[in-house]
Formats: structure tokens, sequence, C-alpha cells
């Protein structure tokens, strides 16, 4: 009787899951190298917050709508996938800022927490003349000791070393190197709307890493040749990406509804412990969940790595989707969206506006709005019931787009414990998880703990987790 293959237990099935099982799959026949995949979710559905559906008429993400193409894994994913041809590239569209009742335009140049030209910044409302030339002074700003800039010169302030002290938050950065007032009218609501994040806390290395240990932020080269389209998305939604990633799975390897109590080992065996369920043997373990869900698990296997782990905080969020019809909204909107700085005391952080950025997917004459509420600033507003939130984001955006009347439709979706905190830190931390599995051959993380966000971070650590535990299964075998 010939051996069993070898089991790699794969648990929770977001995209990061996802990837790395099929990463595993088609990695392992390349090699010839028999496995068993089993990926264990709890809920009653793969993919996580990605996912596609349609309402009213209307063609809806729950989470992310794009893959940025800077970040090439999902791009390549989706090739790979067979949905190449459904691919379509977005070039950068307008992003506003609401500041004092008004929606001004984000400079062209802000790469997220920086300016890099500086006419742009010159000509742009949301900045005093003071704190434009403020922001223009960075390049005199006096470096930090132990911070090597661009130019290689070391500053000399030594609260700024190795591990921990080397990481600062966005916050400190930015108005150390531009001022108070650029942060606070246009770093913090960028930011803190993109991570749903307090930008106080946010670590700058684990968020820029391009940008931590830099003393000065090198000129854009966006006048000088023109950029590829800053994102893409799939024609149909990428909610595809998940059908077709379980498509493409060994048949039983996907198995839902299977909530795991804990880990333990026996030998160089993994025993995986479910409910009212004999323990599910396996030779790898890759687990792909949040690190508060990890912890959990991790508890009796190893205390000390359970505890690294239940240091990473995740905060949750709010999508709402509203309709208006076109013919009574006064001042319809040009650009994509816009973000709502931590001042305006708002739940609301962002708001985007499908019906511009892709009007193929919602009716005609209508103006279809997705509004971004809670994150770590209003950790209350899940809970809120779904016609306060409603009435919120409809409230927020009535004014800005003269809207006398309520939406058509709306559509309510909740992300509990969705957005990783990546406080100040965080790189370190990481580095001692990272140390801590070194004791636990055949345990991998992808995902959340370790610092991935969005889906080509997602996707590209969950493929990185399988290639790693499939060496580790191969060498084993020898």
């Amino acid at each position: 009787m010939p051996p069993m293959p070898p089991r790699v237990a794969i648990l929770g099935a977001g995209i990061g899951g996802l990837a790395a099982a099929h990463h595993l799959t088609v990695r392992a026949a390349e090699r010839g190298c028999p496995l068993k995949v089993v990926v264990l979710e709890a809920s009653d559905r793969p993919g996580g917050w990605l996912a596609t559906e349609r309402c009213e008429g209307a063609l809806l993400e729950r989470g992310p709508d794009t893959l940025v193409t800077h970040k090439p894994a999902g791009i390549r994913l989706c090739e790979r996938l067979g949905l190449g041809e459904r691919l379509v590239f977005k070039p950068a569209g307008r992003i506003d800022i609401l500041d004092n009742g008004r929606l001004l335009p984000l400079p062209a140049g802000f790469a997220l927490a920086a300016p890099t030209r500086a006419r742009p910044l010159l000509a742009s409302p949301l900045l005093s003349w003071r704190g434009k030339l403020r922001a223009l002074a960075e390049p005199w700003v006096k470096p930090r000791v132990g911070v090597t800039g661009s130019d290689g010169s070391v500053g000399s302030d030594r609260s700024v070393g190795s591990g921990e002290s080397a990481d600062e938050s966005v916050a400190s950065w930015v108005r150390r190197r531009f001022g108070e007032e650029l942060y606070r009218r246009i770093t913090e609501p960028v930011v803190g709307g993109l991570f749903m994040a307090d930008t106080e806390e946010l670590s700058l290395a684990a968020s820029f890493p391009r940008l931590a240990g830099r003393e000065r932020v090198p000129a854009s080269t966006a006048a000088r040749k023109s950029p590829p389209p800053a994102a893409a998305s799939l024609d149909g939604g990428l909610g595809q990406i998940v059908s077709a990633l379980v498509d493409r799975l060994p048949a039983g390897s996907l198995q839902l509804g299977q909530r795991v109590q804990g880990i333990s080992r026996e030998g160089t065996t993994f025993l995986i412990h479910r409910a009212e369920e004999p323990p599910l043997t396996a030779d790898a373990v890759l687990i792909a969940l949040p690190a508060p869900v990890a912890a959990a698990l991790l508890s009796e296997l190893d205390p000390s790595l359970a505890g690294e782990l239940g240091q990473i905080s995740y905060a949750s969020a709010v999508t709402v989707h509203l309709a208006w019809p076109l013919q009574g909204v006064e001042r319809p909107p040009g650009f994509h969206g816009f973000f709502v700085p931590r001042t305006a005391g708002s739940p609301v952080v962002a708001a985007s506006f499908v019906s511009v950025k892709y009007p193929e997917r919602v009716p005609a004459g209508q103006l279809v709005v997705r509004v971004f509420l809670g994150g770590a600033l209003h950790p209350e507003a899940i809970a809120r019931p779904d016609a306060e939130l409603v009435e919120l984001a409809a409230s927020l955006l009535a004014p800005l787009l003269g809207l006398r009347q309520p939406p058509l439709w709306s559509r309510v979706w909740r992300h509990p414990s969705s957005m990783p905190q990546r406080r100040v830190g965080h790189p370190a931390l990481v580095a001692r998880l990272l140390a801590r599995l070194g004791a636990h051959p055949g345990l991998e993380f992808a995902g959340g703990p370790l610092g991935a966000y969005g889906l080509s971070d997602s996707i590209s650590a969950g493929e990185a987790a399988a290639e790693r535990l499939l060496e580790q299964v191969a060498m084993s075998d020898l």
C-alpha cells in the first residue's frame, strides 16, 4: 500500500489562504510532489470580505474594488487563473479632501504620506501660505540621528536606533518633515482613510517602508514620463478571483463551516482540534487568519508566540452603498471620491463615487456612492443600526452634492475586525514572530499577522508562505 501523501492544512479561506492553497497545489504538481491540501474555513463562504454582488441592478464590491499595479501579485494571479482578458486598467482619478464643508482636490504628486512636487502644492487651496512654505522647507529640516538620508548623511538624534526605536508614527514623521498643517489637512485624512487607522499610532516603517529611514523625499518623475495606470479591476468584479481559485482546488479540499478551536503537536504531526469532530492531523499548517484568532489557536502550542500575536489589534469597518437619481443631484461629482479628516468628527472616513469610477456597473441615470465608516477612530460605528448608518452617510453627502431627497436604495456591509493596525514597532514585532516560528518547523503565517495589507499583499504573502511550506514538506520526504 503506497504511503499517504503529506497533508498541509490551511486555516482560513480568505484571499491569502485561497492563494496559498492554489499555489501549493500547482507547485506540488509541477515538482511531482504528492500533497494533500485541506482548507478549513469557519464561515459558510470563502473569500472573506472579497466578494462582488448585484443589488438593485448595480454591481457592488463588498471589499476592495481595485488591484494596485505597482504590486503585481494580484495581476499575475488573475492572469494565471485565466482572468487576464477581463482585467480593466484604470487611470488614477481625482481625489478630494473634505475641508470645512468644501471638497478640495488633493495636490498632484502627493504620494499618500508626503508631497513629491512643489508646484501643485503651491497651488493647492488646502494649505495656507505658511503651511506651504513650511512643507517646502523639508529639504532643510535637520535629520534625526541614526536615520540615513537619501544622500547618505546620518542625523544626530539618538532617540532613533535599531529595533523598535528605529520606527516612528506616520504622524510624527510627516510633522517633523513637512509641518503640522500638511499633516492635519492632507496626510491624516488620506492615510487614516486608506488604512482605517489612527495615524498617531500607525507605523511608518510598516506602512511606508520606502520612506522609513529616509530623511528626504525624492522628487516625482510624473512630469517627465507618463505613469502606467495605477489600478486595475476585473470586468464583472473582483469576486471572480475567489470563485476561480475555489474552482481550481482539488475536490473536497475546501471545507466550510469548520471552526478550529486549537492546535497542538504530537512529535512532528500537528493536531487541529475542531468542535464535535476528531482532530485533523497535518504535516504542516498555514494560518491565514487575523492575529487575535491565530493567537487563540496557538495558546497551548506556544504561549509566547500567542502573546506576541495578541499585541496586534484590528479595527472594524462598515461600507454603505447609496443611490440617487442623477436628475435630483444638484452638484454631480466628476471625480472618484474624497477623504474625511478626523477633525470633522464624523464616523465617515471616505467616500467613493462608484458611478464615476465604474459607470458600466450601475443603472443609467443613477449616482451610486460607496461610503466607508468606522476604523480605529470610530470603533462604535459597526454596532449602529443599518438605518442610522445610512442616515449618517446620506447626511454628510447631502450638502456636498446638493441632495434633496432620501436615497433610492442602500446596502450595508459590516466587516468586523478586518483592518490590521500596524502600530509603531510593528516591524520589530514581525521579526520576533518569525524568530518564534523558527521553533515550529511546518508552521507558517500568511496575511495580517505579518503585515500584509490589501489584496496584492495578501496574495503575495499567501504564495510566499506556501512556497516555504512546500520546501519544508519536500525536504522532510527525502
